[in-house]
């Protein structure tokens, strides 16, 4: 740990004691989740493998970002292993318990209940999402289409956010390491019925270089990032039982990507309305609608093998618009809680590039279509007994894409100058069936069965993107993934520990990967390794997952998860050499260790070690990426009521560990040792 931090925790324990605070009180107390079933239940109550993080578990965190938060997660995973601090947003893609991470989740996303996955691609952009405005995050593993639908492959994470109870104003700022600063304001208000939420945030860090040091050259500079958010939200209680909101966002991103010629631009804006009437037990309604336009661009470059040069490859810009909604009613009968809705979206977008070989400019190249999804569900809570859970759920939804076009000005060859894509049309059914018995007050014991689905992104139907020498095609003709899977777990107390085990099987029919071909595609330079986006017949991920907890007094906590996930190809009859190898991207073994002191009248600290086993970068399992071990500490002091202090440090040992490698030998590596020191105002 350098001197100056470690001046400033000491700094911080050093303070004059604060008012006194009651300290904790030992019992646990179950948070409300409500994305497990689409409905408000206790999340020990929750029929599926859920985890829970509060605002509590947010501020105790060294994170700085919300997917760096869930990376204590077990299962959790993005893409890459590099945090969205610096990487490209195309590789901010999640996935849960090894479901083929790619830069397109296979998770669905959702903030308040609106979709946050990228319309074109899939991926997340994180920094929209400031940390100060979230009150909790639920993350359930296992599919969920039948009442989610798309992107719910693997499971669901939903970003709940901070109601406004009165008039209050929340200010964070830190600043720290590599030029790493951080402001975010949120602001509060009730007027009679109306609750007011407003938040600003800027962020900007100067960032590292993201070469291995010894594969580096001039061209190699740190990949720096910044960018800004405005969340406001109007709700309306009309009354206790009714009320209405509406909400809206606006996003810029700029980031440069490690050579000066590598940079990407985001800009968006999105909006929702929603309504609320009635209660479940005499009859609910819910309705949201939204939508949300984007501007990214993107540039690539090839670089010279000693990485002391670099020309412009590909300049890609995607304007992206997209609407969409989804009305669901509840209601209670007797022992049953009986909910049906459905659920809409649209997409439009295109990539519009400018190719360039040795970095003169060569041709344009556009592509692009619209995408439909939508689908209706049935689902049954039953209650037979107080001991007994039974959920049972069914669902359709109606994919379809169309007016997909390609043009090439001039073409290359062997393409031609202008193409119209088949459109698609698919009818994809999904269903779950699930149980929870309370075998004892202290065991309760859960199973389910799931089939879910998720539909080719516009980005992977049209979209070519090139990593240095490693060029990976789009392909028109995917079809949509479709899981079956099923998992037993137990949940066992003893006195203050908390221990839960599942063990999972999930079977992937047409799974989307980047394929290594023998052959050079039209669209992959002389000289570059081609990779195609195709669907694999059978991908089989199976394994289980560990989550313990024990609260031996008030003021301590420990943490402990991990994952183990056996993730293959079980058949691919186009590229049979696939068959038995990992999937890429899936480390089998994953832990985090958490240790957790908490009492405000002296300080708050933790202390978190998250391992991440070897896994493979590319499908052909020859690109090794080796395991690693890193440690994240944070410690705040409360001077007033009202001021809190804080400091924290990433990767305190500083480790370097590999997070992605080319066929041509360079190595990217993850965050080195960060540190920041911060205050909080809450008035």
């Amino acid at each position: 740990m350098t001197r100056p931090l470690a001046a400033l925790l000491l700094g911080l324990v050093a303070v004059a004691p604060a008012a006194a605070q009651a300290p904790d009180d030992a019992t646990r107390l179950e948070p409300v989740v409500v994305t497990v079933t689409r409905m408000e239940q206790k999340a020990d109550e929750a029929p599926a493998s859920v985890t829970v993080l509060t605002r509590d578990d947010i501020e105790h965190s060294a994170s700085q970002t919300v997917d760096d938060l869930l990376r204590q997660v077990p299962g959790f995973s993005l893409f890459r292993r590099s945090s969205s601090l610096v990487t490209h947003p195309t590789t901010q893609g999640l996935s849960l318990r090894g479901i083929g991470p790619s830069g397109t989740s296979r998770a669905l996303v959702l903030v308040d209940g609106v979709p946050a996955n990228d319309a074109f691609g899939g991926w997340v952009y994180w920094g929209r999402i400031p940390m100060l405005g979230i009150q909790q995050i639920e993350v359930v593993r296992g599919g969920g289409s039948s009442a989610w639908g798309n992107y719910a492959l693997g499971g669901v994470v939903q970003i709940l956010t901070r109601r406004p109870t009165g008039r209050a104003l929340f200010f964070d700022a830190s600043y720290g390491t590599r030029e790493t600063m951080n402001f975010d304001l949120l602001l509060h208000d009730v007027e009679g019925p109306f609750r007011i939420a407003l938040e600003g945030n800027y962020f900007s860090t100067g960032g590292y270089e993201v070469v291995k040091k010894s594969r580096r050259g001039s061209i190699d500079i740190e990949a720096d990032s910044n960018h800004s958010t405005f969340n406001g939200r109007v709700e309306l209680l009309a009354t206790r039982d009714a009320s209405v909101f509406v909400s809206g966002n606006y996003f810029y991103e700029a980031r440069n990507n490690g050579t000066p010629l590598q940079i990407n631009h985001t800009e968006s804006g999105a909006g929702a309305i929603g309504a609320r009437l009635g209660t479940p037990d005499e009859g609910e309604w819910r309705l949201v609608a939204f939508a949300d336009t984007q501007k990214f661009r993107s540039t690539f470059s090839t670089q010279a093998a000693d990485r002391n040069s670099e020309t412009l490859a590909l300049d890609q810009r995607v304007p992206t618009t997209s609407a969409g909604g989804g009305l669901q009613w509840s209601h209670r009968f007797g022992a049953n809680l009986l909910s049906a809705g459905g659920d809409a979206r649209w997409v439009i977008g295109e990539t519009d590039e400018r190719v360039y070989n040795a970095g003169a400019f060569a041709r344009t190249r556009d592509a692009g279509g619209q995408q439909f999804i939508a689908g209706v569900f049935v689902q049954d809570v039953f209650t037979p007994i107080p001991s007994l859970e039974i959920v049972g759920g069914i669902r359709g939804d109606y994919w379809y894409s169309y007016d997909a076009t390609r043009h090439d000005t001039p073409p290359a060859a062997g393409v031609p100058a202008e193409q119209t894509f088949n459109d698609i049309e698919r009818i994809i059914p999904s269903g779950r069936v699930a149980l929870l018995y309370h075998a004892t007050p202290t065991t309760d014991l859960r199973a389910s069965a799931y089939q879910s689905f998720r539909v080719p992104t516009l980005n992977e139907q049209y979209r070519v993107f090139r990593v240095r020498n490693d060029v990976t095609v789009a392909n028109e003709s995917l079809r949509p993934e479709q899981l079956t899977g099923g998992e037993l777990g137990v949940q066992q107390r003893w006195g203050p520990l908390l221990g839960r085990i599942t063990g999972y099987w999930n079977e992937v029919h047409d799974l989307v990967a980047n394929v290594t071909l023998t052959s050079r595609l039209p669209d992959c330079p002389v000289g570059t390794t081609c990779r195609q986006r195709q669907n694999l017949d059978l991908a089989r991920i199976r394994g289980f997952e560990t989550e313990l907890e024990l609260r031996p007094a008030p003021d301590w906590r420990f943490l402990v998860s991990y994952l183990f996930a056996d993730a293959r190809v079980v058949n691919a009859p186009q590229q049979p050499g696939l068959e038995g190898k990992r999937l890429a991207q899936v480390p089998e073994h994953g832990a985090t260790a958490s240790v957790r002191f908490s009492r405000p009248s002296w300080f708050d600290a933790s202390v978190t070690a998250r391992y991440v086993g070897p896994q493979y970068e590319d499908d052909l399992n020859t690109l090794r990426l080796g395991g690693y071990i890193v440690v994240d500490v944070a410690v705040s002091r409360a001077i007033t009521k009202n001021v809190e202090l804080y400091a924290a440090a990433e990767n305190i040992f500083d480790r370097t560990y590999s997070t992605g490698r080319t066929t041509d030998g360079v190595i990217s590596i993850g965050e080195p040792f960060m540190a920041r020191g911060g205050l909080r105002l809450r008035f």
